[in-house]
């Protein structure tokens, strides 16, 4: 851990990081009085021994106590501190820190099974049931962590409209109805949203049922306008080559031109990143949580292969699986990203342009441009690409386990759901053509009716 550094020469590597993420010098300025603001007053505090400026701005940085580095980077929205922790987790990726630093704070998920009635209760409330509710769901459910967590927000969004002091077993019919009223009249919810919630209801009075905390489910006997399935949206073949070129052509724009101040590399290397992120996003169909966990080391050029972390139990546990990748131009975009990509403390394969992790914002962003730039009027999302990468190898004919690999979806029966959509597709174009009636001649239709 090559903690020797003193706080003057921390304060300049993070300088040299922001000017090579484009900050202009006065900014760079800016970020460094601000963070010396908060480093001199809590530094004394501690060590009371060295009150001097220049004693402070000499300290090594394993000198300085835990206390310092953790009050910095506690959340807030004052921009002392978020300069603060800007600085330290940058020096935490560097490797200058103990990663050890990083604060653990609890999620919502956690906080909600830590706050669970240990005994079951009619007279509980609404909050406390939640709670319990969702420490069920966690310990004898396979749902994952993000599944939970949405049932649980909903959940607490009507504990919430009804009163989370109040008791489960005041819940009447009539307050469901109100309630799925209000999330349409107020909430602008659709009838897909509230006949989700409706069963998301059911199933939470259904356990307190079972437990024997309830009688009566007060969902029981509510019923919602059944909906009509409504094919998925998926993307052409046609409609995937457009983005795709779109986003070369964006990039061979700065290709044979040689950049002559910052500004165009900069351009040039996020032209490159947005090429090299469709070829992925194209050729693969992976997640959008995958594509942010890539890092410069997942791909590996001489075997094209793409090492994927995607989903896993929901105990946390990340499942890896390899993608081949054997379509050389989109080799050729990852090369020339990469190429292109300025150094980073942070390991991550698709960066910012302030050389940060590219958070999930910034992909869709960058999706929703370049599918405007290509003329594509359907909603285009990674979830979208996903679908009708998932849909294309489904026409092609592709071996439906080979694709619930490539996919890594845990049920075999989540990747025939794209077949079946294709055989329906499929049986309606061979009956239009194949149907005896098709060749039933006019003029034998008109002798045979009269």
């Amino acid at each position: 851990m090559a903690n020797d550094l003193s706080l003057k020469d921390a304060f300049s590597l993070f300088n040299h990081h922001l000017r090579a993420g484009g900050f202009e010098e006065h900014r760079v300025s800016l970020y460094t009085r601000t963070l010396q603001g908060p480093v001199k007053r809590l530094i004394p505090r501690h060590l009371p021994g060295e009150p001097s400026d220049w004693d402070i701005q000499a300290l090594p940085l394993s000198r300085i106590p835990h206390e310092v580095i953790q009050e910095c980077m506690r959340p807030s929205h004052n921009l002392t501190h978020l300069t603060a922790r800007k600085l330290f987790k940058f020096l935490i990726h560097a490797g200058v820190l103990d990663p050890g630093l990083l604060p653990t704070r609890k999620t919502l998920l956690i906080k909600a099974i830590e706050q669970a009635p240990d005994e079951l209760s009619t007279g509980m409330s609404l909050h406390q049931a939640c709670c319990a509710f969702v420490k069920y769901l966690w310990d004898n459910k396979t749902l994952l962590h993000e599944a939970v967590k949405t049932r649980y927000i909903h959940l607490q969004s009507f504990a919430r409209w009804k009163g989370g002091h109040r008791s489960i077993g005041d819940v009447r019919r009539d307050d469901i109805r109100s309630y799925l009223q209000y999330l349409q009249q107020d909430r602008g919810y659709r009838a897909i949203s509230k006949a989700s919630t409706l069963t998301e209801l059911r199933t939470f009075f259904a356990f307190f049922i079972t437990s024997g905390v309830l009688r009566t489910n007060p969902t029981a006997t509510i019923r919602v306008k059944k909906l009509k399935k409504r094919p998925q949206p998926v993307l052409s073949e046609q409609q995937l080559t457009r983005i795709f070129t779109t986003a070369y052509l964006n990039y061979r724009h700065y290709e044979e031109v040689v950049p002559s101040s910052r500004d165009q590399a900069i351009l040039r290397w996020l032209a490159a990143r947005d090429w090299a992120i469709l070829s992925i996003l194209i050729t693969t169909g992976i997640r959008s949580k995958e594509i942010a966990r890539l890092h410069t080391d997942s791909i590996d050029f001489k075997q094209r292969l793409i090492k994927i972390s995607g989903k896993g139990d929901p105990k946390h546990t990340v499942r890896e699986r390899i993608i081949p990748v054997t379509e050389p131009i989109a080799l050729s975009a990852l090369e020339t990203y990469l190429r292109l990509r300025p150094q980073s403390v942070f390991p991550h394969l698709f960066l910012s342009c302030r050389l940060e992790p590219l958070q999930h914002a910034g992909f869709r962003q960058t999706i929703q441009k370049i599918s405007r730039q290509a003329q594509i009027h359907e909603r285009v999302t990674i979830t979208e690409l996903r679908k009708s990468f998932s849909s294309l190898c489904a026409v092609k004919g592709i071996d439906p386990l080979v694709l619930k690999q490539i996919m890594g979806h845990n049920s075999i029966a989540t990747t025939m759901k794209y077949y079946l959509t294709i055989r329906e597709q499929q049986l309606k174009e061979v009956w239009e053509y194949s149907n005896p009636l098709r060749y039933f001649s006019r003029k034998e239709w008109k002798e045979w009716i009269f």
